[in-house]
């Protein structure tokens, strides 16, 4: 792969819903730093296997994205290799929830060098609620697919592993050396969103707890988050990406 005039810093973190163990995290990401591919993706409670699949879809956008011409046969692809579980005997109530597939949120989000030269561009796909800010010089300039926390909702879009599903949104957008980008699933969302308004500072606090390296640091804020009200108990992903130059190789002379 050619190189770029930048390279894409990046980290996440998630944490489950109180009192469940991180395997049974219905939220996923996944990420293809080479590529400039980064997914978070959303499983619902309702479906079956939800949280699978929402792994599945993340992992096949940062495989290879779609754009919207493609989009339909990639989500057939996509559904075509997602395992269906161990074969066993199930009750009747599990076989219904079986035969009406499992369901998720997916967002994914992709960079590749500019035309133009300096920065990126960047595009962007979107079924549900999990959202992507682009934050520079710590202000909000880009919010997808929404911009306002009064627009989530407990009924979202979302990508069905059997049947017919809605249209995804599709966004495309250039970003400059220094722009961050954070993937947060719903929750995390509407909160970034509620804190931003203002001027209080989201982008500062949800930076502060990702650079940190232990991980229970961040579980232990969003615990304390969840305690005060001011985040629903619900799987909370975070996902950040960083343009920052790229670093220059000196080969010996």
């Amino acid at each position: 792969m050619p190189s770029r005039a930048f390279e894409l810093l990046w980290t996440t973190a998630s944490v489950p819903k109180s009192g469940q163990r991180a395997d049974e995290n219905e939220d996923a990401c996944a990420a293809n730093p080479t590529a400039g591919r980064f997914a978070v993706a959303d499983g619902a409670s309702e479906g079956w296997r939800s949280g699978p699949w929402a792994r599945h879809l993340a992992t096949a956008f940062a495989k290879a994205p779609p754009d919207p011409a493609s989009y339909p046969a990639w989500l057939a692809s996509t559904r075509l290799e997602f395992p269906n579980g161990q074969p066993e005997a199930l009750s009747w109530y599990a076989e219904e929830k079986q035969a009406q597939g499992a369901f998720a949120t997916l967002l994914g989000v992709a960079f590749r060098e500019s035309a133009n030269g300096g920065g990126a561009a960047w595009k962007a796909v979107a079924v549900g609620d999990s959202c992507v800010f682009q934050v520079r010089d710590g202000a909000i300039v880009t919010a997808f697919p929404i911009d306002s926390p009064g627009r989530l909702s407990n009924q979202p879009p979302l990508v069905s592993s059997t049947g017919n599903g809605p249209e995804p949104d599709w966004f495309a957008g250039r970003a400059e050396i220094g722009d961050e980008f954070f993937l947060l699933t719903d929750g995390l969302a509407e909160w970034f969103l509620r804190e931003s308004v203002g001027g209080r500072s989201a982008v500062e606090r949800l930076n502060e707890h990702l650079d940190n390296p232990a991980a229970a640091a961040f579980r232990a804020w969003i615990h304390d988050l969840r305690q005060s009200h001011a985040l629903r108990d619900d799987d909370s992903t975070a996902v950040r990406v960083r343009l920052e130059h790229a670093r220059r190789v000196e080969t010996p002379s």
